[in-house]
């Protein structure tokens, strides 16, 4: 078939390499047959190691020397020469009139424009030959779009990218334009540069559609592989059941064979015993008439002793047989007795088990779908549902734009982890598979990568309530159905949902102005009323259960509990010291600290958290310090010190222990984070985040990060993802 011929059946696009996507140079042909550029294929050998047939993913183990060897494909070859030679000839005008020339006909060797192209087509003669497309139509739409609508018979000269319009010379808009130093390029420049952006987005878009049919082909695959493993799976399931059941027929049929052998020996035990037993009572139904005749004749006494001496001897063959009967009873009375351990077996293991394709990994449910910060490291869980591992995970973590994450994955008692992070926002997806390359179940784990920062603002706390409306917001908490708790000095509760939506307003049935709180579990909540001067313990229906510290405390502010000693903490602002009870009875078991700014001092605390240890962390406000106190309420370290800079603290207000064991710590005007050992990690809020006395703190999601604070003098509550 000549290049003539062969063109009628041929798309531009066959004559473009599928990776590099331009036109075919030096085109060689794998065993699989499909054609690539020798550069393109020499490119996949540097980058990858290997060559593999990205349309069908064949491998292929070849060396850089080796692909020069590789075989032209000759036909692709000459086309492309042909379809050059066409272009490179091809005139300003139709070869029969003065339009300019779209297609090429073979046969009668003319450029053609439309016009003529289909009166060429009319002609049954000429109707199939073969034609060839010229690439003019971008030349055609560039001609057109230099026309201004406005002045249809004037030319396009400039271009302003402030207005995004063009313009040529009669347009008057383009004065005012310069005028206002606005950028203006001229139109050719402008075009040049769309140009060049649609021609790397298509080349972005032909890449992302080549990955994507590469991945379908797998796909595809997978399934295929899929269904006929489903169908080897089920002829399996059916062969063992049979198997099964014959097995079971089988031992079935020896028990009932031994059980007749049972049966005819003791018959004829049985049968023997009567027979003699019979004989027996035959021989005594004789002796017995015998007797009876004796009756009334001394003369007899002799016959009569006879019969008494065998009557004593049959009595002694009876017996010996009774012995006989006892012997069988005991000793040969068949009875089934069923396999304990074959119940026992079918009931824990059934006739087998069934894992699913690729299956014999499972990612948990909960890391299927997972969101988190930019920068937070984050870990996936697969669980292995074999007895053994039989492999070695891989995971490969990466974004829609190609940019990749390195990932870790370890293995610890039947269950694999994998720990990455993303420093990119976006959507990212984890591909984890087995020693096969599978995809185990639940892979690819979708990751959404959120902003750092601030996320929301829940503004003017006030119009939520029905009391003490003047009073702004003092503390928050993550309730037990994972909502946040908002107190503002009133008997008024206001839930919001992490994302900052309202949900409900909840009102206190005793009359308190609640200033911090602490959830401490069961429904069971406690919180500082600067009313009664104590704190309160609550039901799940915020009745009080019992009152802590009345005349004892002054102006409770932050409380904790530490739940492994069942105590309570209560900072005092007025009495300067830590207040320590027993959460159980109510009783005053000590306290921390004493007035003064030494340095296990303190001076108006505001705040006081325990850590994963059992240490006390305590916001000392007035000395601008964050201090640690051990279990004996001995001061261990000064953790955080004075200073407006970031790292440091001034006026500190709230203090609470993260899912990590960091401290995240309010101090006047911002919210930073510190490890436990009291080193600076970052600041969480930017200056122009608004917060201005920030007070209770609450951590309430760990995926992402998400940190909701108090912001008392704008009266608002500001949630951050860190």
């Amino acid at each position: 078939m000549s290049a003539k011929t062969v063109l009628k059946f041929f798309d531009k696009r066959d004559l473009e390499c599928s990776i590099c996507l331009q036109r075919f140079t030096d085109p060689k042909a794998l065993n699989c047959l499909h054609t690539y550029c020798l550069n393109c294929l020499q490119d996949l050998m540097r980058r990858y190691g290997k060559i593999r047939c990205p349309k069908c993913c064949q491998t292929y183990d070849l060396k850089d020397g080796d692909l020069k060897h590789l075989k032209c494909n000759e036909t692709i070859s000459y086309l492309v020469e042909y379809v050059e030679k066409i272009e490179s000839e091809k005139p300003e005008t139709c070869s029969r009139c003065a339009n300019q020339p779209q297609n090429y006909c073979s046969e009668c060797e003319m450029y053609m424009c439309r016009q003529c192209i289909q009166q060429h087509k009319m002609f049954p003669t000429l109707a199939n030959h073969p034609l060839y497309t010229l690439d003019t139509d971008i030349e055609e739409q560039s001609e057109d779009s230099l026309n201004c609508q406005n002045h249809p018979d004037k030319k396009l000269e400039d271009y302003c990218r402030t207005c995004k319009l063009p313009a040529c010379e009669d347009c008057k808009h383009i004065v005012r334009c310069y005028r206002n130093q606005h950028k203006v390029i001229p139109m050719q420049t402008a075009l040049n540069d769309i140009n060049l952006k649609v021609t790397e987005t298509m080349k972005t878009a032909e890449e992302i559609k080549r990955k994507l049919k590469e991945r379908l082909d797998v796909i595809t695959k997978e399934r295929s592989e899929f269904e006929s493993n489903l169908k080897l799976s089920r002829t399996a399931i059916e062969i063992h059941e049979k198997t099964i059941i014959r097995k079971v027929k089988e031992e079935t049929k020896i028990m009932m064979a031994n059980l007749t052998q049972i049966y005819k020996e003791q018959s004829k035990v049985i049968d023997r015993q009567v027979k003699s037993i019979e004989s027996k009572l035959t021989q005594l139904n004789t002796l017995m008439e015998s007797i009876k005749k004796t009756m009334n004749k001394p003369t007899e006494t002799e016959n009569l002793a006879s019969y008494q001496t065998t009557i004593t001897a049959v009595g002694n063959d009876a017996a010996a047989d009774e012995l006989d009967k006892s012997f069988a009873k005991t000793g040969i009375t068949p009875k089934f007795i069923p396999s304990p351990k074959l119940v026992e077996l079918m009931n824990h293991e059934g006739v087998g088990k069934l894992i699913t394709v690729g299956g014999v990994y499972k990612v948990n449910k909960e890391d299927e779908n997972i969101s988190v910060t930019k920068g937070q490291p984050f870990s996936v869980r697969i669980s292995s549902l074999a007895e053994s591992d039989v492999g070695k995970l891989t995971a490969t973590l990466s974004n829609s734009s190609g940019e990749k994450s390195a990932t870790e994955v370890t293995h610890r008692k039947g269950e694999y982890t994998v720990t990455g992070r993303c420093d990119l926002e976006g959507d990212w997806h984890m591909d984890i598979t087995d020693g096969d390359m599978t995809h185990v179940i639940g892979s690819p784990v979708s990751i959404k990568v959120e902003p750092v920062g601030l996320v929301h603002t829940i503004d003017n706390i006030s119009e939520y309530k029905d009391h003490n409306k003047i009073e702004k917001v003092t503390d928050v908490v993550l309730d037990t159905d994972g909502c946040m708790l908002v107190s503002s000095f009133s008997k008024d509760l206001i839930k919001f949902d992490k994302s900052g939506g309202f949900v409900s307003k909840i009102q206190i049935p005793q009359n308190v102005k609640v200033n911090r709180m602490h959830q401490i579990g069961n429904g069971h909540m406690v919180y500082s009323d600067t009313i009664e001067k104590c704190v309160v313990m609550s039901d799940n229906q915020y009745q009080e259960i019992r009152p802590f510290g009345k005349g004892v405390l002054k102006y409770p502010m932050g409380v904790t509990v530490n739940h492994k000693t069942r105590m309570l903490y209560v900072a005092d602002r007025e009495c300067h010291c830590v207040f320590k009870f027993n959460i159980d009875d109510g009783s005053l078991l000590g306290k921390i600290g004493s007035e003064g700014s030494e340095a296990g001092q303190m001076n108006k605390p505001k705040d006081v958290a325990v850590t994963n240890e059992g240490h006390v962390i305590v916001a000392d406000f007035v000395n601008d310090r964050i201090k640690m106190f051990d279990g004996n309420d001995k001061l261990m370290k000064i953790l955080v010190g004075s200073g407006k800079e970031d790292g440091k603290v001034f006026a500190p207000t709230g203090i609470t222990i993260d899912m990590d064991g960091n401290m995240i710590v309010s101090s006047n005007d911002k919210l930073q984070l510190f490890d436990q050992n009291g080193k600076f990690i970052k600041r969480i809020d930017n200056k122009d985040d608004g917060l201005d006395i920030p007070l209770g703190i609450a951590v309430i999601s760990q995926r992402p990060r998400r940190v909701a604070v108090a912001n008392h003098k704008p009266n608002n509550v500001k949630i951050f993802n860190y």
